[in-house]
């Protein structure tokens, strides 16, 4: 009976309990506070890392300031200095013209190799042209996204619907088009003969002022630009002028020659 009563008042072995009591000194507060410790130290090493990091930035920050106000410097220095080249260029353009008629004559043969010459030069780019023509204003959607954004494809069908019309010289925001010119894409922006452009695009298109807008607005060109303005908001003006200056193209170069037999 006592043995029975034992068992009533024990029901577990005390090995259990001696087992249960001594787990907390092994595995309880003192790992807990060595969790905590470990925390705290390594919450200490990243706060050190991440202020270390903050005072170098701070203390870069005006030298990297500083080279980018130079390197701008130095770009708009040497983008005087192209621009004054390109004028240089063009007044001895224009002298060696002169030297070209008076080396011609006014003999008949000499005048009809000097229009074509002429001729040639403005096929080429290589003079300015003024005459009656279109101008053509495109930009990007207002509050544009991605697809509301004009790319470089845009631009080439503009132009290519232009010279369809009948255009006899085109330029986009200042640059003359030419069998040389070449309209990409240079990360975000439209190039024109590798130089950058920002929107909106004027198109400057001199031709017959009675048919060229009409037949643009029957191109492909035409169309694929009406197709962006109707379906994803691109900005589009465009306007008959009776006076339009298309500059030379500036970059233009003499390849090849030959000497003519008399």
């Amino acid at each position: 009976m006592s043995l029975l009563n034992n068992l009533m008042a024990h029901p577990i072995d005390e090995g259990y309990a001696v087992a249960a009591r001594s787990r907390p000194q092994q595995d309880g507060k003192p790992a807990r506070v060595r969790h905590r410790v470990l925390l705290t130290a390594a919450a200490l090493v990243l706060g050190f890392l991440l202020a270390v990091a903050a005072a170098q930035n701070y203390q870069a920050a005006p030298e990297a300031e500083k080279q980018r106000k130079e390197l701008i410097t130095r770009i708009n220095q040497a983008d005087d200095r192209l621009d004054g080249l390109r004028t240089d260029q063009a007044k001895l353009a224009n002298e060696v013209r002169g030297l070209q008629a008076e080396g011609l004559g006014s003999a008949s043969d000499g005048t009809a190799l000097q229009q074509q010459l002429n001729d040639l030069e403005l096929q080429t780019g290589a003079v300015a042209v003024t005459g009656p023509g279109v101008k053509v204003v495109v930009d990007d959607a207002k509050d544009a996204d991605k697809e509301g954004r004009l790319l470089d494809v845009d631009v080439q069908q503009l132009v290519n619907g232009l010279w369809t019309a009948g255009a006899e010289a085109i330029a986009v925001n200042g640059h003359r088009l030419t069998a040389m010119t070449a309209i990409r894409s240079a990360g975000s922006a439209i190039t024109v003969d590798y130089v950058s452009l920002t929107p909106p695009y004027t198109v400057l298109a001199i031709g017959d002022t009675a048919t060229l807008e009409a037949r643009f607005a029957q191109s492909s060109g035409g169309q694929w630009v009406q197709y962006l303005v109707s379906n994803f908001d691109v900005r589009k003006t465009i306007t008959t002028e009776d006076s339009l200056l298309v500059p030379a193209d500036a970059t233009i170069a003499l390849r090849y020659a030959k000497v003519i037999k008399k």
